[in-house]
């Protein structure tokens, strides 16, 4: 399954293995703005399960969550950057 989600590309796949299991996947890639490079999140094994769905649907899940807090930890960075530079500015 791939998608589209904020500024990632998510594949979510299930790996089989030999013991008769689906470990679910994430391959997360961020969507370069003009000045930016490509970044790959590979999430390696998250979880077992039975079936090859319910392994999907798990590293879909966990994908999700985890662009959502790389997405929030850039915005305080860059807030706190800003913040910073404002108050440099101001002091001159």
């Amino acid at each position: 399954m791939q998608f589209d989600y904020r500024h990632f590309h998510i594949d979510c796949r299930a790996r089989h293995a030999d013991e008769g299991v689906y470990y679910a996947r994430a391959r997360i890639t961020h969507i370069p703005q003009k000045s930016e490079h490509f970044r790959t999140h590979d999430s390696g094994d998250i979880d077992a399960f039975t079936n090859e769905a319910d392994a999907i649907s798990c590293a879909r899940s966990w994908a999700i969550e985890w662009c959502d807090e790389t997405s929030e930890a850039v915005a305080k960075a860059v807030a706190k950057a800003v913040a910073k530079a404002v108050s440099k500015a101001a002091s001159k």
